[in-house]
């Protein structure tokens, strides 16, 4: 898994693909070294109902087919532009959304932050705040947690109300993500969490990746004002909405 990751250069659109290699937690399907490198298929092992798989090159299409049956017709592909006509050729239902893909051009725009306004988030952390966090969010925190992601809270009256986690790591980038608790919300806790987590994993010789889907104006909007701009574009792959029965 490692020797294919370093295969691959350490930018933004191979970040997911390349984090999941790293921390060897996928399984490789239609794995052909091409003359432009190489053509896969990553899918992540971790259970859980929303897990997704990564196309990288032009695998085939029955490795994508393969791939999406092992998860059960459901979860979420990104695919890498030129192996996305595969992801159509072998998922002819699913919908296709591009996801514009940010790097930091001017960490200038980041807020300054006052003493306490945000502090890592561990286990003792999550202890202390499980019972004011909503299921799937407490689920989320609890599997970051879990595996040492590195995560920040911004607070308010002591109590954590956005958190920020590097998702997903490679030598030089870590993909950011984000939640702030309905109430809170543009209050400017998520911004204050991004540029705590950016100067922290700066520190580890890390810089940040926003990945937006272009249906996201807010997400999109909240990166241009914090000094993001598009560095490349991937396309996200869902099921088509399964119709409602009576």
């Amino acid at each position: 898994m490692e020797s294919l990751a370093k295969s691959l250069p350490d930018v933004p659109r191979y970040l997911y693909a390349r984090s999941m290699l790293l921390s060897n937690r996928c399984e490789l399907l239609g794995l052909e070294e091409e003359r432009y490198g190489p053509s896969f298929v990553a899918r992540e092992l971790e259970e859980r109902e929303d897990r997704w798989f990564c196309v990288v090159g032009r695998p085939s299409e029955e490795a994508v087919r393969e791939a999406a049956r092992r998860n059960r017709d459901g979860g979420e592909v990104l695919a890498t532009q030129e192996g996305a006509p595969r992801v159509v050729g072998a998922l002819p239902g699913w919908t296709a959304t591009r996801v514009i893909v940010h790097l930091l051009g001017d960490a200038s725009r980041l807020p300054r932050l006052a003493e306490r306004e945000v502090k890592p988030f561990g286990a003792p952390d999550l202890d202390a705040a499980a019972d004011g966090l909503p299921e799937e969010l407490l689920s989320y925190l609890e599997s970051a947690v879990g595996r040492k992601a590195p995560v920040a809270a911004s607070l308010a009256d002591g109590r954590p109300v956005s958190f920020c986690c590097a998702e997903d790591e490679t030598e030089g980038l870590w993909d950011i993500a984000i939640e702030t608790l309905a109430g809170h919300r543009k209050r400017g806790h998520a911004a204050r969490c991004v540029s705590w987590m950016v100067a922290e994993m700066r520190r580890r010789g890390k810089e940040p990746v926003w990945s937006a889907e272009e249906t996201n104006p807010a997400s999109l909007r909240l990166a241009a004002k914090l000094g993001f701009v598009p560095a490349d574009e991937l396309v996200l792959f869902q099921p088509a909405p399964q119709p409602e029965t009576s």
